[in-house]
């Protein structure tokens, strides 16, 4: 157990944990993008999904940000955890 990682296995996860914190920057930059659309042009597109939902206001603003928590969930899950445990296990066994 107290061995430490070879150079292509070392360079091996280096590169996954690069593609990791990419998809996780990547992600949380669709998010921003995502938001900052809807906070300028919230009600055009309250309006465009009301046309074809019986839809409140309240109701479009949740399922929104409900989304959203979903999303910030998920890219936490899937790509920053997974990004933090390589970094730590790399420099556990270096």
């Amino acid at each position: 157990m107290g061995h430490s990682l070879s150079d292509e296995t070392a360079n091996n996860l280096g590169v996954i944990a690069a593609i990791l914190i990419r998809c996780f920057i990547i992600t949380v930059g669709a998010m921003i993008f995502t938001w900052a659309v809807w906070l300028m042009l919230g009600d055009v597109i309250y309006d465009i999904h009301s046309q074809m939902y019986e839809i409140t206001r309240r109701e479009f603003d949740l399922y929104f940000l409900y989304t959203m928590t979903g999303l910030k969930a998920l890219n936490i899950l899937f790509f920053g955890i997974p990004f933090v445990a390589i970094k730590w296990y790399i420099r556990g066994k270096r």
